[in-house]
């Protein structure tokens, strides 16, 4: 794997590793107050990772023409193998590394800005976008016990910084 994926196929892992623990009720249900399933929390992860790659095809990441497949969110076994073919991809293929144009709109009534930004960036974005995202899914999976894996939902800068500091 890419130095540069290897962050993002760590959480695509940690991924896999969630969805293979849970129940399909799990992963439907809306738990502890959640206006969100864990299925939409992953099919949002997972669109973007699609948008990523699309775009790094063509020299442009448009974030925002995600398809939002609700088989993604309706069907884990379906995101399972999603999640795999990414931790696949960063597996085994070459990154295009350097710059790339990038948009996403968060505001409708203005125009869709395009900036300029790198795939090493956007790798970072991914990775940050992932995390916050477990972090949501761990909260709603809290009273599910020995589902959630350990450090799901940390940066690996997080968990990078607790192994340093126990080895002191």
């Amino acid at each position: 794997m890419s130095s540069w994926g290897n962050d993002n196929g760590i959480l695509l892992e940690q991924g896999i590793a969630l969805l293979s623990s849970l129940s399909d009720r799990m992963y439907l249900q809306k738990q502890n107050n959640s206006e969100s399933s864990v299925g939409e929390h992953i099919r949002h992860v997972i669109e973007h990772y699609q948008m990523f790659l699309e775009g790094i095809q063509i020299g442009h990441i448009d974030y925002d023409k995600r398809k939002r497949d609700p088989s993604l969110e309706e069907n884990r076994l379906h995101a399972i193998n999603r999640l795999h073919e990414l931790f696949t991809f960063f597996e085994t293929k070459y990154l295009p590394l350097g710059q790339i144009l990038v948009s996403q709109n968060y505001n409708p009534d203005l125009p869709t800005p395009i900036v300029t930004s790198t795939v090493e960036r956007e790798l970072l974005f991914l990775v940050s976008h992932t995390v916050h995202h477990y972090a949501i899914i761990a909260l709603i999976l809290i009273e599910e016990e020995g589902v959630i894996p350990p450090y799901f939902g940390y940066s690996p800068a997080t968990l990078y910084s607790k192994l340093q500091s126990k080895q002191v």
